[in-house]
């Protein structure tokens, strides 16, 4: 049974657990005013609530029992669902990447894939090596173990989410000490890939890319709508915003997708300057609290797990908010705890509670 003594109660980061918590029901603000039904918004809660009890657990449970021994399970277990989804999932918009078990909510494999390989990353520079130069075998190892996630999620079409297995794998690189000319010559390639592979996108892509660099040129009825809605959602928001509810674009149904891609446009046009400036707040005190639990872990698996979390959590936040002020190509990419996705939240939960687990053993051999 968990002793839960005031000692306890003072070493948790509250800021830490409250601050998603505000985040989920910033994002209900907004899918309220958007989404079909009521529905999604009961649905958000009941994540919010299903990632606390995770988080609480994970808080009270030894985050290195997790890596060193439960993260291959959790990896096997995750492959299998994504694999499943191949067969027997659900496709929305061209992505098949939903899983519906009767008698239980949809759940989305692909988001769980994330928090594993960042475990399985963790776990194997921790405890196949120390702190130092990557060899290329190691490298080779680490590629791997992020494979299997991308080539499934690459079969279910959900390009958005295949990238940031990239950034994962680039970041436990980066962590784990890659030959620095070697980390030169990739930041020298990504551009040269892109170029090249650019000739070989489907026309919508392409289009979506275009738009960026030629917004003169942008088809307002074609690929490019969604990301002139979105603008118009933003810099109609003004100072203070319309108010809750109140908005066009999302409300009125302009912007398709709003309660999800599009949530920060919402927020944008219903609570404006304002209410953006409160959101980017909490996601940087969010940021904030997991480096400075990453900093003063005791051992160095808590601040690769954690350091792995922040990467992804990062280009979530800097991708999705690209997209809704069309400096980056729309994705698929959602944003934390704000857009509708009830894996999403527990997984991102997940992650807060390994946090405070390694915050709770900073001073414990």
């Amino acid at each position: 049974m968990i002793d839960i003594s005031r000692k306890t109660l003072r070493d948790i980061d509250w800021l830490l657990l409250i601050v998603p918590i505000a985040l989920t029901i910033l994002g209900c603000i907004g899918i309220h005013s958007t989404a079909p039904s009521d529905d999604f918004v009961r649905k958000q809660l009941m994540a919010l609530g299903m990632g606390l009890a995770i988080a609480l657990f994970l808080m009270f449970t030894d985050y290195r029992k997790v890596i060193n021994d439960y993260a291959p399970i959790i990896y096997g277990v995750v492959m299998f669902l994504l694999v499943l989804v191949l067969f027997i999932g659900k496709t929305i918009n061209g992505n098949k990447a939903w899983l519906h078990i009767p008698g239980l909510p949809s759940i989305q494999p692909s988001e769980l894939a994330k928090v594993a390989t960042i475990l399985m990353l963790s776990r194997y520079l921790s405890k196949s090596r120390g702190a130092g130069t990557l060899t290329l075998k190691d490298m080779a190892l680490m590629a791997a173990i992020a494979m299997p996630p991308i080539i499934l999620i690459a079969l279910g079409k959900d390009t958005g989410t295949m990238l940031t297995f990239g950034v994962i794998l680039g970041t436990f690189y980066f962590l784990g000490g890659a030959p620095k000319k070697l980390v030169i010559a990739a930041v020298l390639a990504i551009p040269l890939a892109l170029i090249a592979v650019y000739p070989h996108l489907r026309g919508y892509q392409r289009e979506r890319i275009d738009i960026i660099f030629h917004p003169e040129n942008a088809d307002p009825r074609g690929y490019a709508y969604q990301t002139i809605q979105s603008a118009i959602a933003v810099g109609s928001g003004g100072t203070t915003g319309k108010g809750i509810g109140n908005g066009t674009q999302g409300t009125l149904g302009f912007l398709p997708y709003a309660y999800s891609d599009f949530i920060g446009a919402v927020i944008a046009e219903e609570l404006g300057f304002i209410g953006i400036l409160v959101m980017l707040a909490l996601y940087l005190i969010f940021i904030w609290r997991l480096m400075d639990v990453a900093l003063n872990a005791r051992e160095r698996s808590g601040t690769l797990m954690i350091m792995g979390f922040v990467a992804l959590m990062t280009f979530h936040i800097l991708s999705n908010l690209g997209m809704v002020v069309g400096i980056m190509p729309i994705m698929g990419i959602p944003l934390p705890l704000m857009s509708a996705g009830g894996t999403a939240i527990m997984s991102v939960f997940a992650g807060v509670g390994l946090a405070l687990s390694v915050r709770f053993r900073r001073f414990v051999n």
